[in-house]
């Protein structure tokens, strides 16, 4: 079988979009295949389809770069037509010297200015220089001038640092030439408005009298200067007041058996006395019923490590109850928005204290430190808790609990 070689001229133009060329293509099918009368014999080696096809003249872009084959281009190629700045067709050589590089520009000196300061000019110069169209012919010619006169170096004056400071002006008393020696201030120590650290120490002291002086201050400050004790508002001081009042006072040492029984004589001596100035007798001549020295009274009235513990429950109550108030009234001052009772720092221990504590001194300060931070959003809570202890075992703490809750009721009045 002959296959037909393709027509293809080199020298005749192709306009083709597509131009494909296949050679040899094959099929290949079994030989017990017969093909189907009705599928129109499709049985080709290559299957193209082109769609559409269409032939659109060319043209050239609007802008061409300049081509240049070697070396760098110059401005000229690079900007046909352009003219070069003055910058670069004058050169300047020295101060009076310059050298013209035939442009058209023109370049004009003040001679009667030269004139005045006694410089030399060369006449043929300035007529070259006021010529420009001669100029411009001669661009080979250098136009100089020179100056005659050298200039005058003024002598050195040398001064010293007494001689200006004599001579400098004073304005308001202010020496313009003179150095200022700097003013060394010595340095202070500037110390917190509430040195929390050392308010720690105190409460955490064993002396507890140092507890008790560095608690009355805390109270002092609260009620009198509130804004001065928003720094003792922290987490520290309130932890150091909550152990306080949990302390075990259980295994500390109590009033002994003598102590106790010279107290209770003293007070029977104080009743007599208090009684005989109330009928408007004569204390001194009422006759006492226990005879005490000086010695037993002073044994007698001398507090134990368990008692001063105890008295510092109290004061840690107290000193609770007026930070959380401090705290409270600044909240609602700056916000508006008053905090919950059960929210207040520190007034959970106070609840628990006057519900647990086996002490009716301690659990009577619990009950005085919730009617000082008491106001009416507070109330329903605290009518509830005084309810449930008015009927505490102890005679004087349910007594106290009563009078709270009078003083809750006719507030509201």
């Amino acid at each position: 079988m002959t296959y037909p070689v393709p027509a293809v001229n080199n020298r005749q133009a192709n306009y083709n979009a597509v131009k494909i060329q296949i050679n040899d293509p094959k099929t290949k099918i079994s030989p017990n295949n017969k093909p189907n009368p009705d599928d129109n014999g499709i049985y080709n080696g290559v299957d193209i389809q082109i769609n559409r096809p269409s032939v659109e003249p060319f043209t050239r872009p609007i802008y061409q770069y300049p081509m240049y084959e070697e070396g760098p281009v110059p401005y000229c190629m690079a900007v046909p037509g352009a003219k070069l700045p003055l910058a670069y067709q004058t050169n300047l050589i020295s101060n009076r010297t310059f050298v013209h590089n035939n442009n058209a520009y023109e370049i004009e000196f003040e001679f009667d200015e030269l004139k005045s300061k006694g410089n030399k000019i060369n006449k043929t110069d300035v007529e070259k220089a006021a010529e420009p169209e001669k100029n411009q012919e001669e661009s080979n010619e250098i136009l100089i001038i020179e100056k005659v006169e050298e200039p005058q170096v003024p002598e050195a004056n040398y001064t010293t640092l007494e001689a200006e400071k004599a001579e400098a002006p004073v304005v308001n008393g202010l020496n313009f030439r003179a150095k200022k020696e700097p003013e060394i201030i010595p340095s202070q120590e500037i110390l917190p408005e509430a040195d929390i650290p050392a308010i720690i120490d105190n409460l955490s002291n064993p002396n507890y009298d140092i507890q008790a002086e560095q608690m009355e201050e805390i109270v002092r400050t609260a009620m009198t200067t509130p804004d001065k004790a928003l720094p003792y508002v922290v987490r520290d001081i309130f932890s150091s007041l909550i152990e306080i009042v949990q302390k075990d006072t259980t295994k500390l040492a109590a009033p002994n058996q003598a102590q106790a029984e010279t107290r209770r004589q003293i007070i029977v001596n104080e009743v007599i006395k208090e009684y005989a100035k109330t009928n408007n007798l004569n204390t001194e001549n009422v006759e006492l019923p226990y005879k005490l020295t000086e010695e037993e009274i002073a044994s007698a009235v001398k507090l134990t490590p368990m008692e001063l513990a105890e008295r510092n429950k109290e004061y840690a109550l107290y000193a609770m109850a007026a930070l959380a108030k401090v705290y409270t009234d600044e909240i609602e001052k700056e916000s508006g928005t008053v905090i919950p009772l059960t929210d207040l720092p520190g007034i959970s221990t106070v609840v628990d204290t006057l519900r647990y504590n086996i002490n009716p001194e301690t659990k009577i300060a619990a009950i005085d430190a919730l009617l000082y931070i008491q106001r009416p959003e507070y109330k329903e809570e605290l009518v509830s808790l005084f309810n449930l202890v008015s009927k505490d075992r102890s005679n004087e703490v349910a007594a106290v609990a009563a009078e709270a809750l009078a003083f809750l009721n006719n507030s509201e009045k």
